[in-house]
């Protein structure tokens, strides 16, 4: 009896154990690369970092960042084959099929 109350005792730590080292990775976001949903990026500055003829970086060519609205923000039209980003708040005109930049328009003054 004293034997069964002991492991009984000992599985309980250790589940608990368990349960607290997987609660800590959750929290700290141990498995965020993992994640289904949206990311909040916090990208760099395009008007300051990137230039013309450089490649977008693969994590920008994400739908999100896209914008099919490009008349609303006072924008060119895009020539075929063209694709208007919007990347922390600046424009960035990229052609489709190499994601070279064409043009960087900054949405700030």
């Amino acid at each position: 009896m004293k034997s069964q109350l002991v492991l009984s005792v000992i599985a309980a730590l250790l589940l608990g154990v368990a349960s607290s080292a997987m609660a800590q990775d959750a929290a700290s976001g141990a498995d965020q690369s993992q994640g289904t949903g949206r990311q909040q990026v916090m990208p760099t500055m395009p008007h300051r970092d990137w230039h013309e003829g450089q490649q977008v970086p693969s994590k920008y060519r994400h739908y999100n960042y896209q914008m099919k609205d490009w008349k609303s923000h006072n924008l060119d039209a895009p020539k075929r084959g063209q694709q208007w980003l919007g990347v922390n708040g600046d424009y960035v005109l990229v052609t489709r099929s190499n994601w070279r930049i064409s043009k960087i328009v900054s949405g700030t003054e």
